[in-house]
């Protein structure tokens, strides 16, 4: 590899990390509007019913806390993985 080629490497692989980083907030609102696809599909499959409507007052509290506790830790969950990994290409 040429003194030229081996100088701008860095700033290539810094401008990728740095759109990687712009891109990571719409990987994870896509990947959480997935999950929480999934999670409702899930849900469906096993009971036969919708998932609880929190906002719902005939659901009982206990339900509709449950639901939304279920689907914000796998919200939290999506978000770690994928922040993490874009912090990991730091270290490359």
């Amino acid at each position: 590899m040429s003194d030229s080629a081996a100088r701008h490497e860095p700033e290539k692989k810094a401008g990728n990390h740095a759109a990687l980083k712009v891109a990571a907030p719409l990987i994870v609102i896509a990947a959480t509007w997935a999950s929480n696809k999934a999670l409702t599909m899930g849900y469906s499959a096993i009971t036969g019913k919708q998932p609880p409507n929190p906002d719902d007052r005939r659901v009982s509290f206990g339900r509709a806390l449950t639901w939304t506790l279920a689907t914000a830790a796998t919200a939290a969950v999506v978000q770690m993985i994928i922040y993490r990994a874009v912090s990991t290409s730091d270290d490359d």
